[in-house]
C-alpha cells in the first residue's frame, strides 16, 4: 500500500465545506432531494412501502425522525432504513451512470435528512453533507467493481453505498475527525452482502426478491455506524486500504485506489455522472421505452395500430423479456409490462405497479407483442463503453414500420430532464399522500432548501398518512 486511501477519503469528507460548492453543485443537489423525497412518496404506497411501513409503525420507538407518507415519526435509525427503502421502492430514483451503476441518492439523501431532523442542521449543512457523500461514496464504488468475469459471479449495489448513508449522517450531526475515521470503518465492516447476482434475475428463481439493491440497508447500517462513532465506538482505520480491504470484502477482484480519490473536490459526479429517471423501471430499460415512446406518440399510435415491438439492445435487457411477471416488484424488471405502460401512455410511478395490472387482458396483449433482441454493436457498446443504448422497431397492422435509434436515454446529464419534468414527477407521486397545497408549500421549501434554518416543518409537511 502505497497510499492511506482511508485516511484521505476521511480528510477530504470532514474538509468539505458548502461555501466551497459550486452554484450549479447546489441546484443539482436540490433537484436531488426533490426527486428522492418523490420517490419516497411514491413508494411508501407501493407494496414495498406498505410492508415495510406497516412493519416499523407497529414497532414504535422515540418519536425522533419522520416516516416520509407513514403519519409518524419513529427512531432516527429507522426512518433512514424505511425511507431509503421506499425512495427505491418504484426504481423510480436517481442512477449512477458509470461501471459502478447504482441509487446513492436512496442511501444518502434519507440518512441526511434523518440525521438533520434528530440532530437539527441547516439546509446548507445537509446539502454540503449529501454533495460529499455522493462525492467520495460514489468513488468507493467506482473503485472497487469487479471484472466483468467476476460480475458474472458476485455483484453488489448497496454494499458500498454504505459509505454515501455514513458521510450523509456523519457529516449532517458534525463528527470530529477522529469520530469520522471510526464511522468508516464501522460502516465498511457491517455493509450488506453483494447480492446483485442473487436478485432472481432467471426466471426459475422469479419473482425479483424486494431486498434489491438494497438501499435502505445501507442507510440504516451507515446512520448507526456514525451514531455509534459519536459514542466512542472503535472502526477500522484501514478499512478501504491493502490486500485484505472493503473491495475484497465487497467480493470484488480489484481496487483500483486512484478512482476512489481522483478529481476529489474538482469534478462532480453528482453533476456528471447521475441520472434523474423519467420511467419506473431499471435503468437499462429506458433507451428501449424512450424509443417506443418516440414512435408511439410521433406517429399517434394506439395499442390496436401494433401487431409486434422489435427491441435491439444490449444483453442486461434480454434478462427482463419476462411475459408473466410474478409480482408487483418483479414487473419492474418485466420489459414487456413497462413497453405496455407506453404503448397506453400512462404516466411513470405508483400507478404502473397497480396489483390488477398483472392481470389486466389488455396489458398482457401488448405484452406478448413485446420481442428483446441481443444487438452485438449495441452489446460491446453497452461492455466497453459503458453506454446504454437501443433500436425500437414497432410494426403496424396496416404493414408500415418506424424505428428509432436511442444512443443517449432521457435523463442522462448530457440528455436532462427539464425541471418542470423532475417537478411533475414529484407531483404524480406525493399526490398518493399529500393534498396539492401541502405539494406546493413543499416545492416551495426545498427550492429554498439551503436557506432552511432546519428542516422540521419541511419533514413535518412530507409525514402525510398511509393508513
Amino acid at each position: 500500500m502505497t497510499e492511506w486511501v482511508t485516511k484521505k477519503l476521511v480528510q477530504y469528507t470532514y474538509e468539505t465545506s458548502f461555501e466551497k460548492l459550486p452554484s450549479a453543485v447546489v441546484e443539482k443537489a436540490k433537484i436531488h432531494i426533490l426527486d428522492s423525497i418523490g420517490c419516497a412518496l411514491g413508494g411508501s404506497c407501493s407494496a414495498i412501502g406498505r410492508s415495510v411501513l406497516k412493519t416499523f409503525k407497529a414497532m414504535g420507538g422515540e418519536p425522533e425522525a419522520t416516516l416520509i407518507g407513514g403519519g409518524l415519526k419513529v427512531p432516527i435509525i429507522n426512518a433512514a432504513f424505511v425511507n431509503g427503502t421506499n425512495a427505491n421502492a418504484l426504481d423510480f430514483d436517481d442512477a449512477y451512470l458509470s461501471n459502478a451503476i447504482g441509487h446513492p441518492g436512496s442511501s444518502t439523501i434519507p440518512a441526511a435528512l434523518a440525521a438533520a431532523e434528530w440532530r437539527p442542521t441547516n439546509g446548507r449543512e445537509i446539502i454540503n453533507s449529501i454533495v460529499t457523500a455522493y462525492e467520495v461514496g460514489n468513488r468507493i464504488g467506482l473503485g472497487i467493481q469487479p471484472t466483468k468475469e467476476r460480475l458474472d459471479k458476485v455483484w453488489g449495489f448497496g454494499t458500498w453505498q454504505t459509505f454515501c448513508a455514513v458521510i450523509a449522517a456523519a457529516k449532517t450531526i458534525k463528527l470530529d475527525f477522529e469520530q469520522l475515521f471510526n464511522a468508516f470503518g464501522i460502516a465498511g465492516a457491517t455493509a450488506p452482502l453483494p447480492c446483485t447476482q442473487k436478485w432472481g434475475w432467471d426466471i426459475s428463481e422469479r419473482p425479483i426478491h424486494w431486498v434489491k439493491e438494497p438501499t435502505g440497508w445501507p442507510c440504516w447500517t451507515g446512520t448507526l455506524a456514525a451514531i455509534l462513532a459519536e459514542n466512542g465506538f472503535i472502526g477500522n482505520r484501514f478499512i478501504l486500504d491493502g490486500d485484505n480491504g472493503f473491495w475484497i470484502m465487497a467480493g470484488s477482484d480489484q481496487c483500483d485506489y486512484k478512482k476512489m480519490i481522483s478529481g476529489l473536490g474538482e469534478e462532480y459526479t453528482i453533476l456528471n455522472d447521475m441520472s434523474i429517471k423519467p420511467y419506473s423501471c431499471c435503468r437499462w430499460q429506458h433507451p428501449a421505452l424512450d424509443g417506443l415512446k418516440a414512435i408511439v406518440q410521433n406517429n399517434n399510435l394506439t395499442a390496436e395500430d401494433i401487431t409486434a415491438i422489435n427491441i435491439h439492445t444490449f444483453y442486461w435487457v434480454k434478462t427482463q423479456e419476462i411475459y408473466e411477471p410474478a409480482g408487483v416488484v418483479d414487473a419492474q424488471f418485466a420489459i414487456p409490462f413497462t413497453a405496455a405502460m407506453i404503448v397506453l401512455g400512462r404516466k411513470p410511478g405508483p400507478g404502473w405497479y397497480a396489483e390488477e395490472n398483472l392481470d389486466d387482458p389488455l396489458i398482457k396483449e401488448i405484452s406478448k407483442k413485446v420481442k428483446v433482441h441481443i444487438d452485438p454493436e449495441l452489446d460491446r457498446v453497452y461492455v466497453n463503453e459503458g453506454e446504454q443504448t437501443a433500436k425500437v422497431e414497432v410494426v403496424t397492422f396496416s404493414g408500415a414500420s418506424y424505428s428509432e435509434h436511442i444512443k443517449i436515454p432521457s435523463g442522462d446529464p448530457r440528455t436532462p430532464l427539464s425541471y418542470g419534468e423532475i417537478e411533475d414527477k414529484f407531483v404524480t407521486q406525493a399526490s398518493s399522500v399529500l393534498n396539492q397545497e401541502t405539494i406546493k408549500r413543499v416545492l416551495e421549501l426545498i427550492v429554498d432548501f439551503e436557506n432552511l434554518e432546519d428542516i422540521k416543518a419541511l419533514m413535518d409537511l412530507l409525514a402525510g398518512n398511509n393508513d
